[in-house]
């Protein structure tokens, strides 16, 4: 019947909410039209593309867009005519860019909003890897702090802690120096390219740094195959031009003499390419097949060099002609090809730029936004891009079609005509979705909720009302604490009350918690989860012990215990001056799957007195970056009421690494009933400092280990048995505050004053 009557009132559902779909019809036709506009503005145009390049072989070319104020990076397939990839870089509103190719990857260099260096490394299957992860800080603009040597790029800039940085980016890799950390008689405190040093005038690259004792140092801007720079200290503040030969022979110990210039043109008429000699003197004319004039010379990496220039003396009468050529094996490849397109204007343009790998016979090159390639050596093929070509294989990408993907991205971008379309479209439908579904929604919803559940105790903190009625029935919000797997939980739920019916603090109900979800919920009629029962493993044999680093005086452990042939692993903090050791016994207790330590150490094992649990509430908290087995050590001073007592404990727990404990929370504590009694007794007398002289353990109790202390006060010698903090300790020497009884010489701590 229930089916039934639900049939029937469909029409009468959708007849109260078909008013609403007016509206929207007439919103839905105004939001198609301006989708359409977007997808005609989305087009890429010449002015939007600040650069283009190519890598693999000619197989790949890749397009940084500027729209929006946002710089877009894209990927394609030229031949294939179709993008592979694309994504937003971080870049800073003057959008700077400096490419490289090494190996088969194309990098590109930028520096995002922050000032700080960003490299992306392109691989042709289109995957994107950031390697600039140092944080290093570009002071002025990114084109003012990096230079070229030989495929590698070097940055300037600065880190935290660091005056001076030199970022290296070789061999697809990137390493940075800092400058404090070579064997420099004072602090840098700047920076500086030694003139036209990346353009030959020295064999090496050289940074002349200013000490903070206004001594000058000299350091190379690149590194030796151990990544180590080459570094040199003047004696005085004596100019570059005054120590050069010195700087350049202490530098080529360190960097060696590979990276040298082998080529640089003539700088007067009619500009040939010459080698150049040992002593930096220009040489013999390089041996091309044929003459080159008024030429530009490009170093593609540690061989080879493009000699770019003109057929005749005066490159208005000669054509536009190139060599590559390799110093070390003096021969001269033509690349003539490459050129067809360019013109002797654009070799004076910054925006040229040239890429080759030394074992490759492939040769990049890109000229701003207007033209990008790939030449092969050996075959003369050339792959050739014009702009035009990247900009028609965007605008026929899928993003610029009409599509649902495209339609979904311009409605994620919302705007007035969105929200309105909206509420008028996708409110009216849900409601009338809900009425329909949503019971037995919920009702699926909270049964598998209630099947991950389990079923716990839990106390009421507080009970506040919201202001909220349904069914003139106000909405409270109750705070429960619980425990589980060891763990002292606090969580807010929300419920209908009657006011006659109000929950109270302090009250006790049943609860449903799922632990993956961590969510806690009321239980109600009908519900069912079967609560776990805590196990206890007595005798288990410890067969393994790791450490896991310091934290405080303490050391962090994972121990292995062994019973019945299954194992056991728990973490613990090691207290310092006492040692688990390997084949001795221990308790264990297993809380819904998390193992703890109960009791360890004979005496504690064989320990009688009645078991108390105390509730206490956290004034501190003290956590440690440390993981070990998805746990961490947190620190707690907690404050345990017995009776009109309170006392402060400090003592140490494992939580999960994703739980945080805040001041406030309530935990359980456990002890025995004599303890208790003894140390609330040892606080009604008189209190004051004292030196431990000796530190004894008899055991572990829970994650605190049981010290027997002697202490020294005024030259009497006092007695305390109690469970310590860990990560504290407590070692001879140290000054305690302690509470003690001048008969019988006992004494309990009150606070470790040494920590």
């Amino acid at each position: 019947m229930k089916g039934s009557d639900q049939v029937k009132r469909l029409p009468v559902i959708f007849l109260r909410y078909i008013v609403f779909f007016i509206p929207a019809i007439i919103l839905s036709v105004m939001v198609w039209n301006h989708y359409q506009d977007d997808l005609s503005d989305g087009k890429v145009t010449e002015n939007n593309v600040k650069r283009i390049f190519t890598f693999d072989e000619g197989e790949r070319v890749v397009s940084a867009v500027s729209k929006d104020q946002q710089l877009h990076v894209e990927m394609y397939d030229p031949h294939l005519g179709k993008r592979i990839s694309g994504w937003t870089a971080a870049s800073d509103p003057f959008q700077e860019m400096w490419p490289s190719i090494q190996g088969n990857n194309l990098l590109l260099a930028f520096k995002n909003k922050d000032g700080q260096l960003i490299i992306e490394k392109l691989s042709p299957n289109g995957e994107k890897k950031e390697l600039a992860q140092q944080k290093l800080k570009i002071p002025s603009f990114l084109n003012t702090n990096t230079y070229q040597w030989n495929g590698r790029l070097v940055f300037t800039g600065e880190m935290e802690g660091a005056a001076a940085v030199i970022g290296e980016l070789k061999n697809g890799q990137f390493y940075v120096h800092n400058l404090n950390e070579l064997k420099l008689p004072a602090r840098p405190v700047s920076m500086d390219a030694v003139m036209n040093s990346f353009r030959g005038q020295t064999p090496i690259p050289i940074f002349e740094v200013s000490l903070k004792n206004d001594q000058k140092a000299y350091v190379s801007g690149i590194s030796n195959e151990k990544h180590q720079l080459g570094l040199y200290v003047s004696k005085n503040a004596e100019p570059f031009s005054l120590v050069d030969d010195a700087v350049e022979q202490q530098l080529q110990k360190t960097i060696g003499s590979s990276q040298n210039f082998a080529v640089a043109a003539e700088s007067e008429y009619p500009k040939r390419a010459r080698k150049v000699k040992a002593d930096g003197r220009l040489g013999e004319v390089v041996p091309t097949p044929k003459p080159i004039y008024q030429t530009y010379v490009y170093q593609l990496n540690e061989e080879e060099v493009l000699i770019a220039g003109s057929t005749a003396k005066d490159e208005a009468k000669g054509k536009l002609t190139g060599y590559i050529y390799n110093h070390r094996t003096n021969k001269a490849v033509s690349a003539s090809k490459l050129f067809q397109s360019l013109s002797y204007e654009s070799l004076q343009r910054d925006e040229l730029s040239f890429n080759k790998n030394v074992k490759s016979n492939w040769l990049y090159y890109s000229f701003n936004n207007q033209l990008t390639g790939a030449y092969e050596t050996k075959s003369s093929q050339l792959k050739e891009f014009p702009l035009q070509k990247i900009i028609s294989i965007e605008n026929a990408s899928p993003a610029h079609q009409t599509s649902f993907d495209t339609f979904t991205q311009y409605v994620m971008k919302g705007g007035p005509l969105i929200l309105n379309w909206a509420i008028w479209l996708f409110i009216p439908l849900l409601l009338f979705v809900l009425a329909i579904f949503l019971p037995p929604i919920l009702r699926l919803v909270r049964k598998n909720k209630i099947k991950d559940s389990v079923t716990l105790q839990a106390y009421i903190v507080s009970v506040k009302e919201t202001g909220t009625y349904i069914n003139e029935q106000p909405v409270v919000s109750m705070r429960l604490q619980f425990e589980y797997e060891g763990q002292s939980i606090e969580k807010t739920v929300k419920t209908v009350v009657s006011y006659t019916q109000i929950p109270q603090p302090g009250q006790r109900i049943v609860i449903h918690y799922d632990p993956k979800k961590q969510k806690a919920m009321l239980l109600k009629e009908g519900d069912f989860s079967q609560p776990s029962e805590p196990k206890f493993i007595k005798g288990a044999v410890l067969r393994k012990i790791e450490s896991y680093g310091t934290v405080g005086r303490g050391t962090v452990l994972s121990l292995t215990f062994e019973l019945d042939q299954k194992r056991y692993v728990i973490p613990m903090v090691q207290a310092a001056g006492f040692d688990f050791r390997t084949g001795e016994k221990a308790d264990l207790v297993d809380i819904n799957g998390q193992l703890k330590m109960a009791a360890y150490g004979y005496e504690v094992l064989n320990r009688s007195g009645k078991d108390v649990t105390l509730t206490g509430i956290i004034q501190r908290v003290k956590q440690y970056p440390v993981a070990i087995h998805e746990q961490k050590p947190v620190q707690l001073d907690v404050t345990v009421s017995s009776g009109d007592q309170s006392i402060t404990k400090t003592v140490t727990q494992f939580i999960p690494d994703h739980m945080q404990v805040a001041a406030g929370t309530q935990i359980t504590i456990q002890t025995k009933k004599e303890e208790l009694e003894r140390e609330n007794a040892l606080l009604q007398e008189k209190q004051g400092s004292a030196k431990v002289s000796k530190v004894e353990f008899a055991g572990v109790v829970g994650n605190l280990p049981l010290a027997n202390i002697q202490i020294e006060r005024n030259g009497m010698m006092y007695e305390v048995k109690q469970p310590i903090d860990p990560i504290t300790s407590v070692l001879p020497g140290d000054e305690l505050w302690v509470a003690y009884h001048d008969m019988t010489r006992q004494a309990v701590i009150v606070k470790y004053a040494s920590i």
